[in-house]
Order: C-alpha cells, then sequence, then structure tokens
C-alpha cells in the first residue's frame, strides 16, 4: 500500500508542476506578444516660429515598436491645429511605421510667437495614443536629424 501512496503523491506533485509551468508559459507568451505590438512615436525635437498667417510647429520623430500608428490631430496649448502633413524620409505620409523618421508640420494661424513661451502640445494618433511635446520657440523654421 505504501508504493501506491507514494505514486499518487508523485502524480499529484507532477500535475501541479505542469499546471504551473502551463500557466508561465501562457503569462510568457501573452506578455512578449503584447510587447511587439506596441509602438510609440519617440518626439525628438520640436520647433515653434512664426508665419504670415500665425504660427507653425514642426516635431521631429523617430518610430518605435512595431506595427504602424496613423496620426490624426496635432493640438498646441489644447489648441487644434488648423492643418498639419507627416513627412517620413522627406516624403508625406499617411501612416508612420516602426523605423521610420520624419517631421510633422502643423499649422496654427492666429498664434502669436513670443520669446521665452513655453507652449504644451501633443501629438493624437487614431490608435488612441497621445505625445507630448514642447517646442522651442525659434524665428525660422528648425531642422531635423537625418533631413
Amino acid at each position: 500500500m505504501r508504493g501506491a501512496v507514494v505514486s499518487i503523491q508523485v502524480a499529484v506533485l507532477l500535475a501541479f508542476i505542469l499546471a504551473i509551468a502551463v500557466a508561465l508559459a501562457g503569462y510568457l507568451y501573452t506578455t512578449f506578444y503584447s510587447s511587439l505590438q506596441y509602438t510609440y512615436i519617440a518626439l525628438t525635437q520640436a520647433y515653434i516660429y512664426p508665419t504670415p498667417s500665425g504660427a507653425e510647429v514642426k516635431i521631429c520623430f523617430s518610430v518605435g515598436g512595431s506595427g504602424g500608428l496613423t496620426i490624426t490631430g496635432v493640438e498646441l496649448d489644447g489648441r487644434p491645429a488648423a492643418s498639419f502633413k507627416v513627412y517620413v524620409r522627406g516624403a508625406e505620409a499617411g501612416e508612420v511605421r516602426a523605423g521610420d523618421v520624419g517631421y510633422i508640420k502643423a499649422d496654427f494661424p492666429g498664434v502669436v510667437v513670443r520669446p521665452g513661451w513655453m507652449p504644451a502640445g501633443r501629438v493624437v494618433t487614431r490608435q488612441g495614443f497621445s505625445f507630448l511635446f514642447t517646442p522651442s520657440v525659434s524665428q525660422a523654421e528648425g531642422r531635423c536629424p537625418g533631413e
């Protein structure tokens, strides 16, 4: 009888270890898979400069992670841009993908650029992400890396 009890104990222990191993494997798989699906935009530099109609913001970015994002808006101190365009490697683009480097130009008519002003801005994507930036005030359009 003693041998049967030991066999049952070993079987229960093995089942318990197997259940923990399956749960751990599932956790690791979902964590790894979700990390592959995340895309982010690193806003490296931003400039705001005067134009005849108001001000324009130029935001330099690089995209990391995997997949792609569609930029749907740019805001400055809570005010949406009248228009904006996204450029990837010098060409206009509708979607930014992992590994892309480029810039966004947003027009803000009626905005007066003042020295020392530190406006807060954000880039909004269709996927629901927001990326914050604070542009440097300049008198002319700045340059982005790789431009």
